[in-house]
């Protein structure tokens, strides 16, 4: 064997012993980098799990999930995390109960939650993914250790402040967001989710019901939403009771007229 072949043979024993060096000194650590990762896309998980939720359930759910009486049923309790499943007879885990929950709603209301709950999954027609129905379920999950007595801090989504001096239009959009509305009827300027949007409705409010003022049918769509049903939302024909029927009891006079007057100004 000439000086080359020597030379090339021991350059290639080098390197594959370098190789090997460097993935046992990878794999040696691999123990403790996996747990890491596990927690940190875990963490992202209940940091997008809050956005959602706060997006798209504090108008039923509350703010801290701890339910609104006579809209939906507290998700932050001992309750919820203890006794809950065996009360509906559900076999499955914490975890399958709330995604099911999540993507296909809650059909049929019952006692003293008579509203429907909407379809949130895209398999039932609506609109979150089941990467984002997961990441819901991981959100409220968070809960389950200061519910039940545990220690540590569970994440909360950050509610929004109403301005002590708005005027009845912010104070109206600040309802609008606080309220969760554009989590069924989207954002101005967008399409609704699960419910009719609220884009251009001071234009065609006036002519929707006869004989009613765009400012008196968007007042009755409010607190009495049964009322009339428009024919046609995102997964379909608008149900009955999909939207509370308890905001005329929640909101004080001064907050219904902000959030019509709010809703009037997106023509």
């Amino acid at each position: 064997m000439n000086n080359t072949m020597i030379k090339i043979t021991t350059g290639i024993v080098t390197m594959l012993l370098m190789a090997g060096i460097f993935v046992l000194f990878v794999a040696r650590d691999e123990p403790n980098r996996l747990p890491a990762k596990e927690a940190d896309f875990a963490a992202r998980s209940v940091e997008n799990g809050a956005m959602i939720f706060e997006a798209n359930c504090v108008g039923c759910h509350g703010v801290q999930g701890k339910g609104i009486p006579g809209v939906a049923p507290a998700l932050n309790t001992p309750e919820f995390f203890t006794t809950r499943l065996q009360e509906v007879g559900y076999g499955g885990s914490q975890r399958t109960f709330i995604e099911s929950t999540v993507n296909a709603g809650r059909p049929v209301g019952s006692g003293q939650y008579s509203g429907v709950m909407a379809t949130w999954g895209q398999q039932y027609g609506g609109p979150l993914r089941p990467d984002q129905v997961s990441d819901v379920a991981s959100f409220i999950l968070n809960w389950e250790a200061t519910a039940v007595g545990g220690e540590g801090q569970a994440a909360q989504p950050t509610p929004t402040q109403l301005p002590s001096d708005a005027s009845p239009v912010e104070l109206g959009q600040a309802l609008f967001t606080s309220k969760g509305c554009a989590g069924c009827h989207g954002e101005p300027g967008g399409v609704g989710l699960v419910g009719p949007s609220i884009t251009g409705i001071a234009t065609r409010a006036g002519s929707t019901v006869p004989g009613q003022s765009a400012e008196d049918y968007i007042h009755e769509s409010i607190v009495n939403p049964n009322a009339y049903l428009v024919p046609e939302c995102p997964n379909g024909p608008c149900a009955a009771n999909l939207m509370p029927q308890t905001f005329g009891q929640l909101l004080s006079p001064a907050e219904l007229d902000g959030l019509v007057q709010y809703l009037m100004t997106l023509e």
